[in-house]
């Protein structure tokens, strides 16, 4: 087997068929082969459990799925897939009915992970692991460039529209009328098809005649880092709360995916200001979360600064007229186990009775047996039942057994059916050296009696291992539905983890507000009335903006975050009055902000220079010293929301006036 993959791997074409170890030997070389520099295909492995004829997955439907982009092998578990695991690197082997495939490059060989290993357990299995395995593999091709190098002969480029997504599937009526399908693997692996297509929308891709596939690839829109840079600029505003997926956690940060082609680093301080938080346990990889974007050119986020109540912004599409490509996802509820595929019990190990000898050349009859030799349920020649292991390094062989002993050391041998039949009493013990047996009495058919004993002993010994086979099977059986309901298990704990991980960033966010706002409150206890403390009233609205600071930045930003220069222009402070609505304490909550340049990051604040009339005309600008004039909300979606205007001057601010919604002068 490997000279005939190193023949046809300078072809860089796969086997056209399905390829069968049927030794030690081709396991071996098989193993070689995957890890091979230079091979150009991903290989699926799909195994054979033992006991069975046939794998639980679908060999046939998977090659015709992956055609020239994949190999499919099929492996026997037993002496042969051990050969094949001793050979393979540590957490990369398969066998026991499992499948997976290798891709092209060897990052699978540090990290097996890249490589997922597909478990069956039943045939029930055979529908859902066989489109894993051509998931997985066509995603490998599509990974290792395998679709462009081998462009589809007649293919053409053809318009269309999706008439629904079906899971990893989306059907597409072409211009002509003809029917077409988008495969998620060959589109954009890692994205689920329903956040790129949705029903109506009207699509353009390369059309392959053959295998009906319609390649949508060029039409994609953020796979580039800059084309992702240049649209996020565009859908998005510094301070709006956006959303992200995750793509990689450590200790220290977190990055994200603002569209596919642009990760974006959080730091941890950006994240929690709990050093015992873990950030690893407090994400997952892939799940879409809501951050805040505080720069865009590079884009700067924090993951610190959203509140549960703040709706974000709807994600870019992918494909023109396509759907937001991230939405925020609600905890699934446990699933409860299927119902309609019941799981055969777990049997507990048992030592199957052995039928007493009858008369001679008999078996009595009413004992447990099995069924006589070409009836169901028989064994193969050969084959024999597995001994219950005992402790480690040996196997229970009764009273007499020795035990074994170094890590090398060879079992001690099983009893067989004839010792336990011994050890009852069923069986006569065999005559004590040295004596002199007595002459064998023929019977009328000329066979001697102690001939037909030993016939006998040996129809129980088949019996017994026939027993010892099925309650074998039985218990295989049981074991293989345990660990398919285990692995459900392990699903829905999954998902149960990723709510509760939500839930815990949402009450540490709440608590660090808190806090924020107790460090504020300290000293404070008894309430003053200091609305008066000045007869001037700039001097008193200067201390109110003064105080507003002091407490709202805490001591450790203060240098950061000072207070610029600023004056108050005539009218100002009446306008705080004079037009309803709007509180002092909020306009000079709002002042600190605008002083700190801090509103900018604020998406309630909807800061914006001001224009001298409708969208697209110039800005005002004061001819006098240049100073531009800038509107920020004090107030959102409320009749008449109040709003700020102030001026940006050389040296400083100018705040010039409390303003309606639909009050446009500087």
């Amino acid at each position: 087997m490997g000279q005939a993959h190193l023949d046809a791997a300078a072809t860089a074409v796969p086997p056209p068929k399905i390829r069968s170890i049927g030794s030690e030997a081709e396991a071996k070389a098989l193993a070689g082969w995957l890890a091979l520099p230079g091979r150009r295909w991903p290989v699926v492995v799909v195994t054979v459990p033992a006991g069975q004829e046939e794998p639980f997955a679908d060999p046939e439907k998977i090659k015709e799925d992956v055609g020239d982009l994949a190999e499919v092998v099929v492996m026997p578990t037993g002496d042969i897939s051990w050969a094949f695991s001793i050979a393979m690197p540590q957490m990369t082997q398969v066998y026991g009915g499992a499948g997976r495939v290798y891709p092209v490059d060897h990052h699978w060989v540090s990290k097996p992970s890249r490589s997922r290993l597909r478990f069956a357990y039943s045939p029930q299995d055979r529908a859902r692991i066989t489109e894993h395995l051509i998931n997985d593999a066509l995603e490998a091709a599509l990974t290792a460039g395998l679709l462009e190098s081998r462009s589809a002969p007649g293919a053409r480029v053809r318009r269309g529209e999706v008439l629904g997504v079906i899971g990893s599937r989306a059907v597409v009526t072409l211009d002509d009328a003809a029917l077409a399908t988008v495969w998620e693997e060959l589109t954009l692996p890692g994205v689920p098809l329903d956040r790129l297509l949705v029903k109506g929308q009207s699509v353009t891709g390369s059309h392959d005649p053959v295998s009906m596939r319609l390649d949508l690839r060029q039409e994609l829109r953020g796979i580039l880092a800059a084309d992702a840079a240049v649209a996020v600029t565009r859908a998005y505003r510094t301070g709006d709360v956006v959303l992200a997926d995750v793509a990689a956690v450590t200790d220290e940060s977190v990055t994200v995916r603002l569209l596919p082609g642009l990760p974006v680093e959080v730091p941890r301080e950006a994240v929690t200001s709990n050093p015992r938080d873990s950030l690893t346990g407090l994400f997952t990889i892939g799940e879409v979360i809501a951050c805040r974007l505080v720069g865009a050119d590079p884009p700067v986020l924090r993951l610190d600064d959203v509140d549960d109540e703040e709706t974000p912004k709807p994600a870019p599409s992918l494909l023109p007229g396509g759907p937001p490509w991230l939405r925020l996802s609600e905890p699934e509820p446990p699933r409860p186990p299927a119902l309609d595929q019941p799981r055969a019990p777990v049997l507990a190990p048992r030592t199957p009775a052995v039928p007493a000898p009858g008369p001679a050349g008999t078996l009595a009859t009413g004992q447990v047996g099995a069924p006589a030799p070409g009836q169901v349920g028989a064994p193969a020649p050969g084959q024999v039942g597995v001994p219950a292991p005992g402790p480690v390094g040996t196997f229970s062989a009764g009273p007499e057994a020795t035990p074994a002993t170094g890590p090398l050391a060879t079992p001690s041998r099983l009893p067989s059916p004839l010792d336990l039949a011994r050890r009852s009493g069923a069986v006569a013990p065999k005559p004590q050296a040295g004596s002199k047996p007595s002459a064998p009495a023929a019977g009328p058919d000329g066979v001697s009696d102690q001939l037909r004993i030993r016939l006998a002993q040996l129809d129980n010994e088949l019996a017994a291992e026939r027993a010892t086979r099925k309650a074998l099977a039985d218990e295989l059986a049981g074991l293989r539905a345990r660990a398919a309901d285990l692995e459900d298990e392990l699903d829905r704990a999954r998902q149960i983890i990723e709510g509760l991980q939500t839930r815990y960033r949402s009450a540490d966010l709440k608590r660090q507000q808190a806090a924020a706002k107790l460090r504020s409150l300290q000293g404070r206890a008894e309430p003053v009335d200091e609305s008066t403390l000045f007869l001037d009233p700039e001097e008193q609205f200067r201390y109110e903006v003064l105080r507003e600071w002091a407490q709202r930045v805490p001591a450790a930003e203060k240098a950061g975050k000072p207070l610029a220069a600023y004056r108050l222009a005539p009218g100002f402070l009446e306008s705080i009055t004079q037009v309803e609505g709007a509180s002092r304490a909020k306009v000079v909550s709002v002042v600190v902000e605008v002083l700190t340049d801090q509103a900018k990051h604020i998406a309630g604040r909807d800061l914006h220079q001001l224009r001298a009339g409708e969208a697209g005309s110039p800005y005002v600008r004061r001819a006098a010293d240049g100073a531009t004039c800038w509107r920020v909300a004090l107030q959102r979606e409320s009749a008449a929301a109040r709003r700020l205007h102030y001026w940006r001057t050389p040296d400083g601010y100018e705040f010039s006036r409390v303003v309606l919604h639909d009050d446009f002068r500087p």
